[in-house]
């Protein structure tokens, strides 16, 4: 298998775990009430007029808000190709040719001594 081909499936199980994740999480505690439907006219609404009442409220817990994402467990193609990847970095590419040039326009007073 080339390196490239790895790397893709490396970066496609990895994309493929995140999004599971996110997924996971928001299927689990989630759920849409439209403003003018049935199930919303019969929440009732915290009334937050007075200063009293803004002082009684009490903060969102974040943990129960997000709920708790769980893990996917990953596949035996997915595992072997995490385990074959190995760490690289790639050269830097060729400078900028018109950087001096870009330079003089955009900061003309910082130039004035150089010529």
């Amino acid at each position: 298998m080339s390196k490239l081909v790895k790397r893709a499936v490396l970066l496609a199980s990895g994309f493929a775990l995140a999004q599971g994740a996110v997924s996971v999480a928001a299927q689990d505690a989630t759920a849409t009430i439209k403003r003018d439907s049935e199930a919303a006219k019969r929440l009732d609404e915290p009334s937050f007029q007075t200063r009293e009442e803004r002082l009684k409220s009490k903060p969102l817990d974040w943990n129960t808000t997000i709920g708790k994402p769980k893990r996917k467990a990953m596949t035996a193609a997915e595992r072997k190709a995490l385990e074959a990847a190995k760490p690289e970095s790639h050269e830097g590419g060729q400078p900028n040719a018109k950087a001096d040039e870009e330079a003089r326009k955009m900061h003309p007073e910082e130039w004035k001594d150089q010529k």
